[in-house]
């Protein structure tokens, strides 16, 4: 009886061992990578020295390249006002005329001077045996001493003032353009010293500065492009015409670009000015691959065994998309040509983190 027990426990324990269920593969597998050590995928580019594009940005204002600034001569009622703001003017139309009554007796009165010293004058002549109408035979000395007795010089000169003063109550356009900052009215005495401006804005010119450093990349005849504030998208070309050869107390130079308006832009509005360069030879990186660590600017690279590489640079130029970058001597190391850059994926990597470049 006591063996038959003994049988029977262990024939129990057998069949409970073999109806146990045997282990999964798959739960196998998701157990061994537990352990795997996991890696970064990112974004590469092969470092390789090429041109790079260089873009000098500054502010500035535009300036209509011609431009005249208009004024009476003498003072009075405006009495004509042909144009307003923004009126299209060619050169000699008459703008305003002033009330020429004064003037115009002020050339009736010398106008009958006038008449009296050359009745005057064909006296004296007489008198020395000539006819006025013999001028040619008239000595010049007699001629000259005659004009003086008989006041027709005076005559003359003032003849001649009274025209002026007459004709400067006429205002005529010198050059074609746009009436701009006229502020007199019909009727009323002029405003200042200034009666109005004419804009001539077929061509625009733009003064900005730039930073004494910066004037090594900088040229006559170089292309700028130009954009206004309220559309910076819109970019219109342009050429450097001048660069001032003297520095100002801040460090920097003034430059002047000219470009044609398309013709929507306006004297004085505030714009952008994108100066673009070529230069050989550098790494360049997009931004995307240089980080700010401790302070310090950064990027990866991929070492020989698959791990990211912390190498400290310096950034020495920049443009809308990329950087030029430098090794940071100071870190000692350097970058050569056939570094693999990580471009992407690279924000919470660590020095010496296991990488793997997207396919």
């Amino acid at each position: 009886m006591k063996y038959r027990n003994v049988r029977l426990f262990l024939l129990l324990i057998i069949c409970i061992t073999g109806c146990k269920s045997p282990v999964p593969q798959e739960a196998s597998e998701t157990g061994r990578k537990k352990y795997e050590i996991e890696k970064n995928p990112v974004d590469t580019l092969i470092l390789r020295k090429k041109d790079f594009h260089s873009q000098l940005l500054s502010n500035g204002k535009l300036r209509a390249r011609n431009k005249s600034v208009l004024k009476f001569a003498t003072t009075g009622i405006v009495r004509q006002l042909n144009v307003k703001n923004g009126s299209a003017v060619a050169a000699g139309e008459i703008i305003a005329v002033l009330d020429t009554c004064e003037a115009a007796l002020q050339w009736e009165q010398a106008l009958n001077q006038m008449d009296k010293a050359s009745i005057e004058l064909e006296d004296k002549l007489l008198g020395y045996g000539y006819n006025i109408r013999d001028s040619l035979q008239i000595p010049p000395e007699t001629m000259r001493i005659a004009r003086i007795h008989s006041g027709y010089n005076d005559a003359l000169a003032h003849l001649q003032m009274a025209r002026f003063q007459l004709d400067q109550c006429t205002l005529r356009a010198p050059v074609g353009g746009k009436i701009a900052n006229l502020h007199t009215h019909l009727h009323e005495y002029p405003e200042g010293n200034e009666f109005c401006e004419i804009i001539n804005d077929r061509t625009f010119e733009v003064e900005f500065t730039i930073l004494e450093n910066e004037l090594k990349t900088i040229y006559t005849g170089q292309k700028v492009l130009v954009a206004t504030f309220t559309n910076p998208d819109k970019k219109y070309p342009g050429y450097i015409t001048e660069i001032n050869p003297t520095v100002d107390e801040n460090g920097q130079i003034k430059v002047i670009a000219q470009f044609p308006n398309p013709g929507h832009l306006l004297d004085g509005m505030n714009v952008k000015i994108q100066v673009e360069s070529i230069i050989p030879g550098q790494f360049v990186v997009p931004k995307s691959a240089v980080l700010i660590r401790d302070n310090q600017e950064v990027l990866f690279r991929i070492n020989e065994e698959g791990k990211a590489d912390w190498t400290y640079v310096h950034i020495v130029r920049t443009n809308n998309d990329s950087y030029v970058v430098t090794a940071n001597r100071e870190k000692r190391v350097e970058l050569k040509e056939g570094d693999i850059i990580i471009t992407s994926g690279n924000l919470n990597l660590a020095h010496e983190s296991l990488v793997e470049i997207k396919k």
